[in-house]
């Protein structure tokens, strides 16, 4: 062989090492992407109707209104409906004390039925936060027999949030 055809072979030969290490990069890619796929979805909001007396209420399930262990909320959406006078107020934190939501974050005032959205990571829950919901002044809707609560947060694994946040 002549040296040009040596210097020939040496460049494909570099190309297929450089063409193998983009395969190797691009494979591993899809697979972190994968794993992310599985680590982060979207759930439900739900929670029973508000325990209304006299027009008014409140509403703490921490098992169902917050994130499991290891994990977090983004809020993206939260719904009320089924009242045509009064307050509805979403708080993250704070306590149910004799039938009335104190303290905590207010995040959601809903003066009328109605739909919040949220960017993503706007509204975060970590460990220990919870929604609590709190009513007054309420006129039921025609048809429902109590206000309902709805809505979708992304949740992942407390790790990721650098990554859903990025």
């Amino acid at each position: 062989m002549t040296a040009e055809g040596g210097t020939e072979l040496d460049v494909f030969a570099k190309i297929g090492i450089q063409l193998g290490r983009v395969a190797d990069m691009m494979t591993q890619r899809e697979e972190r992407r994968a794993k992310l796929f599985d680590q982060l979805h979207q759930v439900p909001i739900t929670a029973p109707d508000i325990p209304l007396s006299g027009g008014a209420g409140a509403l703490q399930m921490p098992d169902t209104l917050s994130p499991k262990a290891g994990y977090m909320w983004s809020l993206r959406r939260l719904s009320c409906v089924g009242y045509t006078a009064g307050t509805v107020n979403v708080y993250k934190n704070g306590a149910v004390v004799g039938g009335t939501a104190i303290g905590g974050e207010l995040i959601a005032p809903f003066p009328t039925a109605g739909v919040f959205t949220f960017g993503r990571g706007e509204m975060l829950l970590d460990r220990n936060d919870q929604l609590i919901i709190s009513a007054s002044g309420i006129t039921l809707a025609p048809g429902y027999a109590g206000i309902q609560i709805g809505g979708a947060a992304d949740n992942f694994e407390r790790w990721l949030l650098p990554e859903y946040l990025g």
